[in-house]
């Protein structure tokens, strides 16, 4: 054992040298010789204590095997063990938190495998003046309860659906094929990209949503003449082209004015062109959501139609489920998948659109939307980096944002004055 703790000791200073900083800067006195050899033999008593079962030895105390939360995830987020995660941190063991030691939480908590993300020092004090309910420079444990525990729970343990957006044959070798769109990118890509994200990480929800369209449905180019134009639209029926924006007159029960795109007819409810992609994998146990059921009104969105008059399943099924986190895939980027993405964000989940796993029409569009769905919280990442994201182990800061600000709101501890 002696000579495991003399190899032990070595390697641990250079492993953690912020450790040792403190003792071996300055000259290399007697009285620091004597510090030195104090420590280490403080440090291999924990750790041999530890490996020889002591009941005595803490696992607060030490700095090493414990993570606060891998312990709050395996105590089911109890409030003791919030309480144990909060006394960790807190390096005056004075009930109370510092900057220094709120910045260490943060560090702690928005990290990838424990290497700590990097958050600006703007923000860090942002979140500091927000969980300071009192403003009285310091964070107590009430506080940091009050505004993390939901936060934490769902960055460390997170519930996560794949929503899988309208793979569909007229999209993708059909009547509306990407290939045939401004942007020239090809829909079946992202069939084998999908399969893969499905058998590599375990969601715990999947859903596939579908554009289900009656063959008399106002989005369709033929179907321009069933309805009458408005004298403000842009274009006439009789002008009107492929991706043109028209502006129909509505009715009583939906609205006095309907913007629609006209696309060529598409995904036609039980027609070959409305079924998924042959190759992409089913889910058991899926949810699966129809959208653009209404010939009067179109429907991008897997939660809501163009509207927002009337919303579809999506929503109720994912709260059933309990789920926190909404990562979007599949056809058109700029159509549906960002409409889907934006309404998930409006839903409060934690949400982000999954780059290589989805294709679009029109690369203008697809910037713009972009740029749209970040100002409102939406992340944008590769399928490669999903396992660890719904593990919890890769805990990305931009994806807690909106639902800190969210749960200060619904406790009325949100005060847009601490935010300017």
């Amino acid at each position: 054992m002696r000579s495991f703790s003399r190899i032990f000791t070595r390697r641990l200073f250079f492993a953690y040298g912020t450790l040792a900083s403190s003792t071996i800067i300055g000259p290399y006195t007697n009285a620091n010789e004597q510090k030195h050899q104090s420590i280490l033999k403080s440090i291999v008593r924990s750790f041999s204590d530890a490996l020889m079962g002591n009941q005595e030895s803490s696992m607060v105390s030490s700095p090493f095997g414990y993570d606060p939360f891998v312990s709050l995830s395996k105590n089911n987020f109890s409030d003791e063990e919030f309480e144990r995660c909060f006394r960790y941190f807190d390096s005056l063991k004075q009930g109370a938190w510092t900057r220094e030691d709120f910045h260490r939480f943060l560090n702690a908590l928005f990290s990838n495998k424990q290497r700590p993300y990097c958050i600006l020092s703007d923000l860090v004090e942002q979140y500091f003046r927000e969980t300071d309910f009192n403003q009285d420079e310091k964070i107590d444990f009430d506080e940091f309860l009050q505004a993390w525990k939901k936060p934490v729970k769902c960055a460390v343990k997170p519930i996560s659906a794949l929503v899988i957006v309208d793979v569909q044959n007229d999209f993708i070798s059909g009547t509306l094929a990407l290939h045939s769109c401004p942007a020239n990118q090809q829909g079946e890509e992202v069939v084998p990209i999908i399969n893969r994200v499905l058998h590599d990480v375990k969601f715990d929800v999947v859903a596939y949503t579908y554009d289900w369209h009656p063959a008399n449905h106002i989005s369709f180019y033929e179907n321009r003449f069933l309805r009458k134009t408005a004298p403000e639209s842009p274009v006439t029926a009789e002008k009107a082209r492929v991706l043109d924006m028209v502006i129909f007159i509505g009715s009583d029960d939906l609205a006095e004015r309907i913007e629609q795109v006209l696309w060529p007819a598409h995904c036609v409810q039980k027609s070959q062109g409305a079924e998924l992609h042959r190759d992409l994998v089913r889910h058991e146990n899926a949810i699966h959501v129809y959208k653009g059921t209404n010939p009067e009104i179109d429907s991008y969105s897997a939660f809501w139609d163009n509207m927002k008059l009337s919303k579809t399943s999506l929503d109720d099924q994912l709260r059933e489920r309990f789920v926190t986190d909404v990562y979007v895939v599949g056809l058109a980027t700029d159509v549906c998948v960002a409409s889907t993405a934006m309404h998930a964000i409006e839903n409060n989940y934690r949400t982000a659109l999954v780059e290589d796993a989805c294709r679009g029409v029109n690369e203008k569009e697809i910037e713009c939307k972009r740029i749209v769905l970040t100002k409102n919280g939406c992340i944008f990442v590769e399928s490669n980096v999903l396992p660890g994201m719904v593990s919890g182990e890769d805990r990305r800061p931009e994806m807690a944002r909106r639902m800190f600000v969210e749960n200060l709101k619904s406790i009325g501890r949100y005060k847009t004055s601490l935010t300017s």
